[in-house]
């Protein structure tokens, strides 16, 4: 099957279920897969064949709703390759925000702690892009800590990240050794869990996306926590959703944070860069 013509037939088809430009997105991405070529390079490649069966396959695939990277077992962030398994949540562009705003902080070398290390994307982004960071990274799901493990195996930094399996802070003891604090918090309240999309509701690990009735939940244990656990000046970055910007700046009052917020590509509030400068 030429690859022009599986591009036509993979848009129309995945028109059914989602609006066109998205479809027109994930048939590039599919046609890259088979490619091996970033997605806006399909275009230079419209004569040549892909196998049809493996095509057809993935696109029936994706029109039970099941997200790419679990149909692919991979997807992309800060331009790398990192293996997801269905169960574990999919790395989000937006979140690489979190990697722009601790590469702007004023350090070389350090200890990092990630809250929800899932599989492994922010640490192992941080690590590559920092060959003097340690990591530390919690999370309860061993499904997302063995794609973490495997993924670290696959960037040799497996020798600067330790992981472990717990709920947020209860597995590190109360001591101020970190330097930041980096975390991709669960920020989605029950009602908008119910809201989500099937691609997201029916896929991914609820307990990654879903932080409580209120959504702010888990923003809120790391505002309460962190500076026990930061060294002196020390820095927590995480995300939220696009519409907490208000109640997360009333926490960071609350709890006595000096903070700076930073707006995704769409220009919603999205990541948080907080301090105490009296630990």
């Amino acid at each position: 099957m030429k690859v022009l013509e599986a591009l036509k037939y993979a848009e129309k088809t995945l028109s059914e279920i989602e609006d066109k430009e998205y479809a027109k997105w994930e048939a590039l991405l599919i046609l890259s897969h088979f490619l091996n070529i970033p997605p806006l390079q399909v275009y230079l490649h419209l004569e040549e064949d892909i196998p049809e069966p493996e095509f057809l396959k993935i696109l029936k695939e994706r029109k039970t709703k099941k997200p790419l990277p679990y149909i692919f077992g991979y997807c992309y962030f800060w331009g790398r390759k990192f293996y997801v398994d269905e169960g574990t949540l999919i790395p989000r562009q937006d979140t690489e925000l979190l990697i722009s705003i601790f590469l702007e902080l004023p350090f070389k070398k350090g200890l990092i702690l990630e809250i929800g290390v899932g599989v492994g994307n922010i640490a192992i982004t941080l690590l590559l892009e920092n060959k003097d960071l340690k990591v530390f990274g919690i999370d309860i799901s061993k499904k997302a800590l063995d794609n973490a493990k495997k993924n670290a195996k696959e960037y040799r930094v497996q020798d600067r990240l330790f992981l472990i399996k717990g709920d947020s802070f209860f597995c590190v003891k109360k001591f101020p050794l970190f330097d930041v604090i980096i975390s991709n918090p669960p920020y989605i309240s029950l009602r908008e869990w119910e809201d989500l999309e099937e691609d997201v509701r029916l896929f991914e690990p609820k307990e990654a996306l879903v932080s409580g009735e209120k959504g702010t939940e888990f923003q809120e244990k790391l505002l309460k926590k962190s500076h026990q656990y930061l060294k002196k000046e020390g820095f927590l970055i995480f995300e939220m959703g696009y519409n907490q910007g208000k109640r997360i700046k009333e926490l960071l009052e609350i709890y006595q944070w000096n903070f700076k917020i930073y707006k995704d590509l769409k220009g919603y509030e999205r990541a948080v860069l907080a301090w105490k400068k009296n630990m």
